[in-house]
């Protein structure tokens, strides 16, 4: 068996490090539960057609192109990084963020007193980094600098500075608050970065590989859409003779469910709404007379756009 896989069965790459705990959270959540551990196979209880391999985030690219795995979770800066965007296929973005429901961002900072205050400043200077190859891109495509030196970092890079090991350096942030909050001064935005799901073009071309690829990134944008703003299945009683009016100010995904009951003066009225539409709509719809509306959380909602990949 090629790489140890067994035919028929897909093989999807969870990454170590800091997205791990979130994508293990994120599978749980959308019906593939994994048991925390040390094993670097595993497989749910429930799809056995799956099976997960814990691999470093910064070779997932590399070890999807070369079909170790099927597919992967990884962010975007590592897949730009191993320079392999043209040779993996993207399924779909992910923001794993509860802040700024934002990509996160490749920067470049420093101190203010070393006198970087653009980066064209940084020409012939020592730049720390985590993402050598991505930074040295990015600045060559973004402000023509040829000529900086890379001081490879695997982690407390932002010391470096202080230390006087380097003039500037690249850091992912959200909000750059941190940074901020440090003493540092952003000087440019390099790279904006998300996780994604990318495959393998030949696992590709098996279509049941394919669907459950698919079937596995809509769970998982259900569960982050769930997560950006709260959805409820909301019930309400509607006189019948606003209803015309009350099903106008509704939003649905297709339209609101209306049943009869007993008292013909009156409608059972039921609709999925987030919880911001929800707010605004409520008192509006008490003062038309409706009565007894009841949000029920929900979980998750499915709709048709999930079909369709979204990329960022």
């Amino acid at each position: 068996m090629a790489y140890g896989k067994e035919e028929g069965k897909l093989y999807f790459g969870i990454p170590s490090g800091s997205l791990n705990e979130q994508v293990l959270r994120l599978l749980a959540a959308s019906g593939r539960p994994l048991k925390p551990g040390r094993q670097y196979e595993m497989m749910g209880p429930y799809d056995k057609d799956v099976v997960f391999r814990v691999l470093d985030r910064k070779e997932m690219a590399q070890k999807v192109r070369d079909g170790i795995v099927d597919c992967g979770i990884t962010g975007k800066d590592y897949v730009y990084e191993a320079g392999l965007e043209q040779d993996v296929e993207v399924m779909g973005d992910f923001i794993f963020s509860k802040y700024t429901n934002q990509p996160s961002r490749l920067v470049l900072a420093t101190r203010p007193e070393l006198g970087i205050a653009k980066p064209e400043d940084c020409k012939g200077k020592i730049i720390a980094t985590e993402l050598p190859n991505l930074t040295k891109r990015r600045m060559a495509e973004l402000f023509g600098l040829d000529d900086i030196q890379i001081l490879r970092s695997e982690g407390k890079t932002e010391a470096k500075v202080n230390m006087g090991e380097c003039d500037a350096f690249t850091d992912i942030t959200e909000t750059g608050a941190t940074l901020k909050a440090n003493g540092n001064i952003i000087v440019a935005e390099l790279f904006t970065s998300n996780p994604q799901l990318i495959a393998n073009r030949e696992a590709l071309k098996d279509e049941a590989k394919r669907e459950k690829m698919e079937d596995i990134r809509i769970c998982i944008d259900a569960v982050l859409q769930a997560e950006r703003e709260p959805v409820f299945m909301v019930f309400m009683d509607v006189p019948t003779a606003v209803l015309p009016e009350v099903e106008k100010m509704l939003p649905s995904v297709v339209s609101p469910t209306v049943s009869p009951v007993v008292d013909e003066e009156w409608r059972s009225v039921s609709v999925v709404i987030r919880e911001s539409q929800l707010n605004i709509l409520a008192p509006k719809l008490l003062r038309l007379g409706v009565d007894g509306i009841v949000p029920i959380p929900a979980p998750k909602v499915f709709t048709q756009d999930m079909v369709k990949a979204r990329h960022f």
